[in-house]
């Protein structure tokens, strides 16, 4: 009895040796796992945010009811989601929001003449739809600093909180679309663009230009 108690003394640090490191390996998974996802000292005081997924389909649907609300119809190039993460805490952990971007343009020519009547369209669908509309803003003659522009552009926030703005200026016309504080979830949620199918969605590397317009249209292209 003796013997076998010896035995099992000796086998106690042989285990603890063995488990004592599987434990603190864990722990420091656990840790890292907690800091990366949002369960951080800091980082646990955020908000949940939007849910990706519907974030995906709120864009979607504010860009197609505004360009379904020009009239006569106007053929647009479908330009992808791009996804920006919002700034890590002070303190390194990473924060688990984000901002979502997509942009549509026109791909008609369109007469500064039809700014105001293009702009007008959208202010009523918008208020019909219980968006927040801001004024129409007229930089015509303005100086940037660098050139003149003929830039007109008005901006509505739609009840899902998606901020839609039709910006009007050489070379075309875009429609953008973005949602803050949508939670961040990767790239497949928004699946892959398909023009550029390697593109990363969370590198900010799309930037906000404009597809020059080649159409001619009847209507819009004209005084």
């Amino acid at each position: 009895m003796q013997t076998s108690d010896r035995t099992t003394a000796r086998r106690w640090p042989v285990v603890l040796g063995m488990v004592l490191p599987l434990l603190l390996i864990g722990a420091v998974v656990t840790g890292i796992w907690a800091w990366n996802n949002g369960h951080g000292p800091v980082a646990r005081h955020d908000k949940a945010g939007t849910d990706a997924g519907k974030a995906r389909d709120d864009i979607q649907s504010a860009l197609e009811g505004a360009v379904g609300a020009i009239t006569p119809q106007v053929a647009h190039s479908d330009g992808w989601y791009w996804v920006v993460r919002d700034p890590e805490h002070w303190d390194g952990e990473p924060r688990q929001t984000s901002t979502v971007y997509r942009m549509w343009s026109l791909q008609a020519r369109i007469d500064p003449s039809r700014y105001e009547v293009l702009a007008d369209q959208l202010a009523r669908y918008w208020k019909a739809h219980g968006y927040r509309v801001g004024p129409f803003q007229n930089f015509a003659g303005a100086n940037t600093g660098t050139f003149p522009t003929d830039e007109r552009q008005i901006s509505a926030t739609s009840p899902d909180g998606v901020f839609v703005t039709l910006e009007m200026d050489t070379p075309g016309v875009s429609l953008k679309a973005s949602l803050d504080g949508v939670r961040y979830a990767g790239t497949e949620v928004y699946g892959n663009d398909p023009s550029q199918p390697d593109r990363q969605l969370d590198a900010y590397t799309h930037q906000l230009n404009v597809a020059p317009p080649t159409a001619d249209d009847p209507y819009w292209s004209h005084r």
